[in-house]
């Protein structure tokens, strides 16, 4: 079993892998950028590293003959071509298998020679003489000599004084990087003196946020030598003027009778001091020992730069879970407050309610993950689809960095699976067939993710050939899934393409074809309380639009009352409520409408819906909702209020009442059913259409 260090390395390891991975493909699209293959280098470097450090032997073996390899590519030695990169991702896989594997040394026999394989692929790309291959000897050896290499070297002359002057390019923000943390690093080395030299600093009125106009010098006392502070600046060297230079022994930094005349006219100045302003500390004496205040330094920094932890999913569901009783019990107090009619208690209840409302936010923002970073499974789909087809595809990913609950990412990978996959086999022609229709060899699948009001709306399109409506109807009417009288339109034909076994594939492959695969993304969707749909142009592409909440255990609703029962609408679904007397009902023979703000709208009587009886119009209220791009307006029987609402999953018995998406415990220990919008609207337009038949 791993120890806590070892299981943090298999983590650590496992992001670079993935760092590694979406590097490659962009080295695949810019083979000749040295920028990426240094950190592919890097990051294989980190990995061969410290999996000696954290006794992970073999697959520091195996990663050093990769990170071998990639050396050989940056020196100009070899060039990269896509049977490197094939054999890369291959690589990488393998790693991932040896991390899952968790044991330092493989014993196996198989697994041994499994390993000899993978470096003899490796190797073969090595120039001749330059073959690597170690025995288990050397790889012992080399593992110490890698740990020796981690101890710091004694120093023989002891702690030396430095000026490091760190001079970053106005555009360094730009790239994310925080010049801050940089000084962190290297002010974590020994005892300093920093100046920050903001002489550049423009007037308001030319000022630009995202440029850097500061300058830093700084006086390090260390007993660590120069290239430990060159690896301060290893990711931005190209980026900034960084120089070195090595100032005369002894405790420069407690001269302050010396010192601080000299740095006081730098800065007034704004001029950069130079080794020459210290030939008066030649005589200096030598500095006196402060372990503590160097301990507490070293503490310091190093607590600076914790800037994140990571947390086990689990504890992460425990926390939310824990939150939403936390909002039950919420609702109970302020129920008895209300009762109670006590001031204090009353205080207390308002009091309690902002609190949790701050938690349940914090708690939901921690659960919340970048799309990004489930996005790379993807890009190789892709790529072993253009493999596998013989064709050209480019993956493009928009909004990526757009946040979800991890539980709806975890329900949108195989929805995303099935989608991109059609997309690759039916949708994106053969390069011959695209140019012959005038098309760039190459098509685009686009994954685009972006916020509509409360929702997210993740959309997959390609350029490809389309879905013909007319080719959906006729399979249809083969399938039996539609009467060959009846009258649907564009929207709704291509919405078949959900139906259970449909496909209009003419024949099956390993890929897709077999008609299991958009019922599935419908139904994960709407496991979720999303909404998926469908739009094609013949010979354009076809967009499949999947909208969905923000997250799935607590939302804002609102209370209502319909027929004696509790019912609760999603707060982000409301527009407005109206009186009665505001609004002028008209009838025709597909329903009931009215006119709202220079629109009319189907009127939905819910009452009437759910229980069979109308409403008394007189003495209801309307609801206005909004669900997508479209508004109708719902009649209730009375409004109760705003509530935070814990939603709990329907059972196995009502999951098959598409208009109801949850339920939740009141504060009173009522249950209050929770209505889907849009499931609602597709619901009643059924019911109106069979009564139009």
């Amino acid at each position: 079993m791993l120890d806590k260090f070892q299981q943090k390395f298999v983590e650590e390891a496992q992001d670079n892998v993935a760092a590694i991975e979406e590097a490659l493909f962009e080295l695949e699209k810019s083979p000749d950028d040295k920028e990426i293959v240094e950190r592919l280098f890097r990051s294989m470097h980190t990995i061969k590293g410290s999996g000696a450090m954290f006794g992970f032997n073999d697959l520091s073996h195996f990663t050093h003959n990769l990170e071998t390899l990639y050396d050989l590519v940056r020196n100009d030695k070899i060039q990269v071509n896509k049977d490197i990169i094939s054999l890369t991702f291959e690589s990488l896989d393998y790693i991932r298998q040896l991390l899952d594997l968790g044991e330092g040394t493989l014993t196996d026999p198989d697994d041994i020679k499994r390993q000899q394989d993978y470096i003899a692929k490796i190797t073969k790309y090595f120039p001749a003489g330059q073959q690597l291959t170690l025995s288990s000897a050397e790889k012992a050896a080399l593992a110490a000599k890698q740990a020796a290499a981690a101890q710091p070297e004694p120093q023989k002359k002891g702690p030396k004084n430095y000026l490091v002057t760190f001079a970053p390019e106005i555009s360094l923000l730009n790239n994310g990087t925080n010049p801050l943390f940089i000084l962190d690093d290297l002010t974590a080395l020994g005892a300093f003196r920093t100046l920050a030299f903001d002489g550049a600093v423009p007037g308001i009125d030319k000022f630009e946020p995202l440029n850097l106009y500061v300058k830093w010098q700084t006086i390090l006392h260390t007993d660590q030598d120069v290239n430990d502070i060159k690896d301060v600046f290893i990711f931005v060297e190209d980026e900034c003027r960084m120089d070195i230079a090595e100032l005369p022994d002894g405790d420069i930094l407690g001269a302050k009778d010396k010192l601080d005349p000299i740095c006081a006219k730098a800065l007034e100045t704004q001029t950069e001091l130079k080794a020459d302003d210290f030939a008066a500390f030649k005589e200096a004496p030598k500095p006196k020992e402060q372990p503590k205040a160097a301990a507490k330094t070293a503490a310091r920094q190093q607590e600076s730069k914790i800037a994140s932890i990571r947390v086990a999913a689990d504890k992460i569901d425990d926390l939310v879970n824990a939150v939403s009783e936390l909002v039950t019990m919420q609702a109970q107090l302020n129920l008895m407050a209300a009762k109670q009619n006590e001031p204090t208690l009353s205080a207390i209840a308002e009091q309690m309610e902002k609190i949790t409302r701050q938690l349940r936010d914090n708690s939901f923002s921690i659960s919340l993950i970048p799309l990004q970073g489930e996005l790379v499974q993807f890009q190789r789909l892709v790529r072993d689809l253009c493999n596998k087809l013989g064709k050209q595809m480019e993956f493009v990913v928009e909004g990526g960095e757009i946040e979800l609950d991890k539980n709806i990412i975890d329900h949108l990978k195989d929805p995303l699976l099935h989608i991109i996959r059609n997309s690759g086999d039916h949708g994106i022609e053969s390069p011959d067939e695209r140019v012959a229709k005038g098309k760039n060899p190459t098509g685009v699948i686009l994954l685009k993710a972006f916020y509509s009001g409360s929702s997210v709306i993740v959309q997959v399109s390609d350029d490809g050939k389309g879905m013909d409506p007319e080719k959906i109807r006729k399979k249809a009417i083969e399938k039996g899934l539609i009467d060959p009288a009846a009258h649907l339109s564009k929207k709704e034909t291509l919405n078949l393409v959900f139906a259970s076994g449909f496909s209009t594939a003419d024949k099956v492959s390993d890929v897709s074809g077999r008609g299991v695969g958009m019922d599935v993304v419908k139904s994960k969707i709407q496991e979720i309380r999303g909404e998926v749909s469908v739009d094609s142009e013949v010979d354009k592409g076809t967009t499949i639009t999947m909208e969905l909440p923000l997250t799935l255990s607590i939302i804002d609703g609102l209370l209502t009352r319909i027929g004696g029962e509790q019912y609760v609408f999603p707060f982000s679904n409301i527009e407005r409520i109206l009186q009665p007397s505001e609004v002028s009902v008209s009838q025709s023979g597909m329903g009931d409408f009215f006119t709202y703000d220079g629109a009319q709208m189907v009127f939905i009587d819910l009452n009437k819906v759910f229980n069979g009886t109308p409403t008394d119009v007189a003495n209801s209220k309307v609801l206005i909702v909004g669900q997508g791009d479209k508004r109708v307006g719902m009649v209730v029987d009375a409004v109760l209020g705003e509530y935070q609402i814990v939603v709990k999953p329907l059972g196995r018995f009502l999951r098959s009442v598409d208009m109801i998406s949850g339920a939740s415990v009141m504060g009173d220990g009522s249950l209050s059913l929770i209505i889907d919008p849009g499931r609602l609207v597709n619901y009643y337009n059924r019911l109106r259409f069979q009564k139009k038949q």
